[in-house]
């Protein structure tokens, strides 16, 4: 089949497990896209065990999530290159679409951008508000040397319950909104209301002017966390090119191999009938045993060589099953698979500056690469920032309320009655309607002596944004290289394979007219299992130059980062994590 043929899902509904049914897989549809999707693995991001379950969890003995205890002893992988009788007729794009779905490298490198997803989350997280509650009871039993008080072991009671809430804002600010409610009892001659309620409303305000402040400071850590997740997103799909260029290279060396050993086996067929002719011959005199001897002896030759090009077809289909990685059901070995598509000359325009800018342009190393720059300038900024002294405005306003049982105290001829009697609604109320407040204002500064520490980090983020950008030049450097080498090698292939082309004609009429000289005698048994050894190679070599042009191509498309365009695979990305609604402000 052509090598442009497109990827399709013609097996999708068959194959949306990690193994496929015993019938032979059907051959890939063309014009619908193969994808594979960056996220595949969000049920791991998204799976987040509740309250109750995470305590469950934490009380027992296990070190682990239950099924992950005996890993070491999971055997499972061990026996999956097993040989079965059962062999899959498969064309290039199927096996492409079946190792996107199930090479064990990809699904490692799937688990990156999710990864970087649940940094994104985290960072997303300063502005969660959060509710916090306290509730103390406290008891004083102390000796008193006032003399007013009526009992020397004065005994005071007190419950205090405190909730209230605390966000983060885009300025920095944190603010704090808190209800405190508090009921004490006292024995004291001097306590007007026992027992005695106070509550409290109050809102607190810490703004940072200098480290810590701005709008865009604030979501630097967001930023950072999701160029991080785009990077980690093209540093996949840097993988799935890599994965795609070896599964066709282990293509068509499973090709080539098994064409060898169709030429091996023509070599050995020409040497045992040479050995036949030569056998009759003998046994009516017109050959010495010499004659015989030496086409035996080349038999046995090709013979070996047989054992050895048919190992060589196992080694390449192993090759090939390891990288696609399905199995006929679920426990068994892997595929076995036969290739289907035969190697053909593709027209492809070969023009170094037109390959260079597709490279600069579509290669995900070098957009992972630019990334990274990016990513490393933003950490500059945050170490920046940190140099500044810590200069914060702070301020609260409040609201509080009393009310009680009241006592009655006499002093003297004066009985004293305290007018915030009544019950704790009294004191809601009061708090509620603001007759009695407070607020305070003030700024708060700290300069740290030497300021070591920041002054250290903004150096180590200086050093690592000048590392992130040579690391970018070096990849630029080491694309240009490979695309200079990928055209070289490819028009090396293309050139020779007509010149491997003539040479086999050239042998397979050079055979003819040997064994047509040797059969008036003009020829010997060496000359003809020399022109027969020529002809074998020069087959294997044909060949073998068709396969190279088929690898070369696709080592090109890789360095250019055409490949997966040219394959019509689609990297999915998922939908970009959302922020909650607080926090937008």
């Amino acid at each position: 089949m052509n090598a442009v043929v497109t990827l399709g899902l013609a097996v999708a509904v068959l194959l949306s497990t990690s193994y496929v049914s015993a019938e032979p897989p059907a051959r890939a549809s063309t014009g619908t896209p193969a994808t594979t999707s960056a996220v595949a693995d969000v049920e791991l991001f998204e799976e987040i065990p509740g309250l109750l379950g995470t305590f469950a969890s934490q009380w027992t003995r296990r070190d682990a999530p239950r099924g992950l205890e005996d890993v070491h002893r999971d055997w499972s992988g061990f026996g999956l290159l097993r040989e079965t009788r059962t062999r899959h007729e498969l064309p290039l794009a199927l096996a492409i679409e079946l190792a996107l779905r199930n090479n064990t490298d990809l699904q490692i490198q799937r688990l990156g951008p999710v990864g970087a997803r649940a940094e994104v989350r985290r960072a997303l997280s300063i502005f969660d508000p959060s509710f916090f509650a306290d509730l103390t009871v406290q008891r004083d039993v102390r000796p008193s040397s006032f003399t007013l008080e009526t009992s020397t072991v004065p005994d005071q009671r007190s419950f205090t319950a405190t909730g209230g809430l605390r966000k983060k804002f885009l300025s920095g600010a944190d603010v704090t909104f808190a209800w405190v409610s508090t009921r004490s009892k006292s024995n004291s001659a001097l306590a007007g209301l026992v027992p005695e309620y106070r509550t409290e409303f109050q809102l607190s305000l810490n703004q940072p002017l200098l480290r810590d402040f701005g709008l865009s400071f604030t979501t630097l850590l967001v930023r950072i966390a999701r160029t991080a997740e785009e990077r980690a997103v093209y540093e996949y799909e840097a993988l799935v090119a890599d994965v795609v260029e070896r599964v066709e290279e282990a293509y068509w060396r499973l090709v080539e191999a098994k064409e060898n050993v169709r030429v091996v086996e023509q070599g050995l067929a020409a040497a045992r009938e040479l050995l036949r002719q030569n056998e009759g011959k003998y046994k009516v005199g017109t050959l010495p045993k010499a004659a015989v001897l030496a086409a035996q002896a080349e038999v046995a030759r090709r013979e070996a060589d047989l054992i050895a090009a048919r190992n060589a077809v196992r080694v390449a289909r192993d090759n090939l099953r390891a990288l696609v990685n399905v199995r006929e059901k679920e426990g068994e070995p892997l595929l076995m698979i036969e290739p289907a598509d035969r190697p053909t000359v593709e027209p492809y325009e070969i023009d170094f500056e037109r390959s260079l800018a597709a490279a600069r342009e579509k290669r995900p190393e070098l957009r992972a690469a630019q990334l990274e720059v990016k990513e490393r300038a933003m950490q500059l900024k945050i170490a920046e920032n940190q140099l500044l002294p810590r200069l914060n405005a702070i301020g609260s306003v409040g609201t509080n309320g009393l009310s009680g049982k009241a006592q009655p105290r006499q002093f003297g001829d004066v009985i004293a009655v305290n007018p915030f009697d009544g019950p704790f609604s009294e004191a809601l109320n009061r708090a509620v309607g603001g007759e009695f407040y407070s607020f305070s204002a003030g700024v708060t500064l700290e300069l740290p002596i030497g300021n070591g520490f920041a002054k250290a980090d903004y150096a180590r983020a200086r050093v690592d944004l000048e590392a992130a950008r040579r690391l970018l030049r070096k990849r630029q450097e080491a694309v240009t290289l490979e695309v200079k080498t990928a055209i070289t090698q490819l028009q090396n292939a293309l050139e020779s394979i007509e010149a491997r082309r003539v040479a086999r004609k050239l042998a397979e009429e050079n055979l003819r007219d040997q064994q047509a000289r040797y059969e008036v005698g003009l020829a010997t048994t060496k000359d003809i299992l020399d022109f027969q050894d020529d002809l074998t190679q020069a087959r294997a070599a044909e060949t073998a130059a068709l396969i190279d042009y088929r690898i070369r191509l696709a080592a090109l498309r890789r360095a250019e980062g055409t490949l997966l365009e040219a394959r019509n695979i689609v990297v999915e990305r998922g939908p970009e994590e959302k922020p909650p609604w607080w926090a937008r402000f």
